[in-house]
């Protein structure tokens, strides 16, 4: 427990009342001083007692007066949870993520089997999650994943869902490429929802994902067989999942990355090139075709499709961190410098960035 935590004995404070609380005698009163402060009379107010009781609640689960304290902080504060709810909101839509998951904790601390607390939680961590891959820090990012998913798992488990839950529910699937849950969720929260502006974006998504065919087995089971190392296994399933899909992008981009990780760059380039006859907006095609080029030594090329990648998608470290292995490779050992920089700037935990960068420096 929190050593910023004094409490105060109520004993013989009979009728005594905070507002409109009856305060229990039995029940000393938590009150938080803040960093390290010594208590005063001044500083036994109702902000502090509620200070106090917050750190309990939120780091003392066992406690045997948690009850007591939330009926305290309702009845003392009862805008409290308007209050902060829309304080978090603020933090998260400036993508300020870790000041909205501290504002989230503390909602979820005061009501803990609310969902709209655990959903609240859901999907910041996984707007914060989508934000770390966006910048190509992809270990945070799964970390924060792996955070939002406990708490959608906690979502999933209330019978009767709101439609925004719903929603958010298909969409993590769907980033998470796990299609046939994301079609189940998006397909119960068309036939419920009565916003109709989100109605309609979900139909165009289950549209796309049924178009596609990515929730097809044969697609399925060759991304599984890539992520798995198992390349050559899949181009059997591709070839079955093209032949039933041809218009789909997905296909010849699958045929591609698993020959760009079979390092047979030239095969893989005509079909990520066919990939990007039928989606020239993806920053993935653009990103591999990069890596083919490097690797064949067409570091022109290999430039050329990294930054058009980068201006899909400007704050993905992972194609600034391609970028600065290009420049290596191509001797240019000022400008790849320059690019691992800007990586370990933003993300001081990428290894393979700095183990870079130590690499130039040892061959300068």
């Amino acid at each position: 427990m929190s050593d910023n935590i004094y409490f105060i004995s109520m004993e013989g404070k009979t009728n005594y009342k905070i507002g409109n609380f009856a305060v229990r005698e039995d029940i000393p009163l938590p009150v938080y001083v803040q960093d390290g402060g010594k208590l005063s009379l001044e500083k036994i107010n109702p902000e502090n007692i509620i200070g106090g009781m917050l750190k309990i609640l939120m780091e003392d689960e066992q406690n045997d007066h948690l009850d007591y304290y939330r009926d305290f902080i309702f009845s003392v504060q009862p805008d409290i949870e308007a209050r902060l709810t829309s304080g978090a909101y603020e933090a998260e839509q400036s993508e300020h993520f870790k000041d909205a998951l501290d504002i989230f904790r503390v909602l979820l601390a005061l009501k803990p089997n609310s969902l709209d607390a655990n959903l609240n939680l859901a999907i910041c961590y996984d707007e914060y999650s989508q934000s770390l891959f966006d910048k190509g820090r992809e270990q945070e990012a799964l970390k924060m994943e792996e955070l939002a998913f406990d708490f959608f798992k906690i979502v999933d488990e209330f019978e009767d869902k709101p439609e925004n839950a719903l929603y958010y529910l298909g969409r993590f699937y769907l980033y998470r490429e796990n299609y046939e849950k994301s079609v189940n969720y998006f397909d119960e929260f068309v036939r419920n929802t009565t916003d109709q502006e989100r109605k309609k974006e979900v139909i165009d998504v289950l549209k796309n994902i049924r178009d596609f065919g990515v929730t097809d087995s044969d697609y399925q089971d060759a991304v599984a067989m890539i992520h798995s190392d198992n390349e050559s296994e899949s181009f059997g399933y591709i070839e079955r999942y093209i032949q039933k899909f041809p218009n789909s992008w997905h296909g010849y981009y699958l045929k591609g990355l698993a020959f760009r990780k079979m390092e047979k760059f030239n095969e893989a380039i005509e079909n990520l090139d066919k990939a990007l006859q039928l989606n020239i907006d993806s920053s993935d095609i653009y990103n591999e075709l990069g890596l083919c080029y490097m690797n064949l030594g067409v570091f022109h090329k290999g430039e050329l499709n990294f930054n058009k990648a980068l201006r899909k998608n400007p704050e993905d470290l992972i194609i600034l961190s391609n970028l600065a292995m290009l420049y290596f490779k191509k001797g240019d050992k000022e400008e790849a410098l320059k690019y691992c920089d800007i990586v370990i700037e933003f993300d001081p935990n990428d290894l393979y960035t700095k183990n870079l960068r130590k690499m130039i420096d040892e061959n300068l």
